[in-house]
């Protein structure tokens, strides 16, 4: 029978190795995948067996992707304006193949957005979609392969679940994130590079608005210099083909739905951001606004404070991108996907300093928090991700004031 003095002995055993999960091996972690791979491929195709049909039916995968392909379609039958407009969008997204189901989603992307989307109409829908998504994710991997040059970390993203949900969904959230990888990685070797490709985000600038306004209190004038050159050419490059009315119909437009959006508590509960938890919660619009504005600017003054601070750059940008979710009332699910990165950055460094408490059981939580988080959301209305994201802000700011402390391991 257990005694007092044992029972305790292992709840002390069972947090320590909750704590640092020492038995979380490299060796172990590659064994683990290898059963995470088995596991995945035999849910999804449990879950295509049984439910494959009718999924098919209501063609719910990759909802989203239809706002571009429809975007794409007017571009290429030269509406331009009809674009921003609801109606016409919303007939251009029934005409998709296989949509037997209405669609309200207005298109909200500035007309650079356009740019990148303009070729997806040459094909139906379902060929469009498909290409997408076998591409995509594969690109992404890839790319994030770069930045930890180890095989497992890539597959574990490949596999992720945010994966899946920007798949899913048919959204942005791997384009965002294949843009960071490639801007990051270039970051110091080739500065100047790393800010043109940094400045292709201005098709989605209110998700990470905080990169450019780190680097410019890093002073690191050359890679700003490129976010501004390549950010410019296409809006002008945007302004040139499809006019100054585009861009006078968006602002109008989207001043409009987003204000309608933000104050639809329904909608709210979907944002995964600090006003999205506090709408939904009944705290009224204003007060909800302001609150988040005051936590935004709190966040922000800490982040750049420390930017200032510290010598290192990467770290510095990796820092900004952490906090980035705490930074906008607007933010949803599957624009998550971009956290990759500062998880892979803590991978890295750990394999030079060690893991810290609690950075594996929290990244694993990380990992899988896309279906806690999402159950929550919907089915309970209660959007969990700001809690989420202010503790992973924690973890990263320990690891960069470590850093800071020791820039041999940096």
């Amino acid at each position: 029978m257990l005694t007092k003095n044992s029972l305790k002995k292992i709840m002390d055993y069972v947090y320590c190795e909750l704590k640092f999960m020492n038995f979380f091996n490299k060796d172990r972690c590659d064994a683990y995948l290898r059963i995470y791979i088995f596991v995945f491929f035999a849910i999804i195709s449990i879950a295509c067996f049984m439910g494959g049909k009718a999924f098919l039916a209501n063609f719910k995968l990759g909802g989203d992707f239809i706002l571009f392909w429809a975007a794409s379609s007017q571009i290429l039958h030269g509406h331009f304006l009809d674009i921003y407009n609801t109606a016409a969008h919303e007939a251009a997204m029934q005409s998709g193949q296989f949509l037997n189901h209405p669609y309200k989603l207005p298109f909200l992307y500035p007309p650079p957005m356009l740019l990148f989307i303009w070729p997806l109409a040459f094909f139906t829908y379902t060929i469009s979609y498909i290409l997408w998504a076998l591409s995509a994710p594969i690109i992404t991997a890839k790319t994030l392969n770069l930045l930890c040059k180890n095989w497992s970390i890539a597959a574990f993203a490949f596999f992720s679940p945010q994966f899946i949900v920007s798949l899913l969904t048919g959204q942005n959230g791997l384009l965002i994130t294949l843009i960071l990888t490639i801007g990051i990685f270039y970051l110091i070797k080739k500065p100047f590079l790393s800010g043109l490709i940094l400045g292709l985000l201005v098709i989605k600038p209110h998700v990470v608005f905080l990169v450019p306004l780190c680097l410019i209190f890093s002073r690191k004038w050359r890679v700003v210099a490129g976010i501004a050159t390549s950010a410019s050419f296409l809006i002008i490059l945007s302004y040139c083909v499809f006019g100054l009315e585009t861009w006078k119909r968006f602002f109008e437009y989207s001043h409009v739905m987003q204000n309608s959006i933000l104050h639809d508590v329904y909608l709210c509960q979907i944002f995964i951001t600090v006003f999205g938890f506090l709408s939904v919660h009944g705290l009224p619009f204003i007060e909800a606004f302001w609150i988040q504005i005051t936590f935004s600017l709190i966040v922000v003054a800490y982040v750049l404070y420390n930017t200032v601070k510290s010598k290192n750059i990467y770290n510095n940008v990796i820092l900004s991108l952490a906090a980035s979710p705490l930074c906008t009332p607007y933010l949803l699910h599957y624009d998550l996907t971009y956290m990759l990165i500062p998880a892979i950055w803590i991978i890295n460094t750990a394999l030079r300093t060690g893991f810290f408490s609690w950075e594996k059981p929290f990244l694993i939580v990380l990992y899988f928090s896309p279906i806690f988080t999402l159950a929550l959301t919907w089915c309970y209305h209660f959007p969990v991700e700001p809690i989420v994201a202010t503790i992973f802000l924690c973890l990263v700011l320990r690891r960069h004031h470590y850093l800071e402390k020791h820039p041999q391991y940096a």
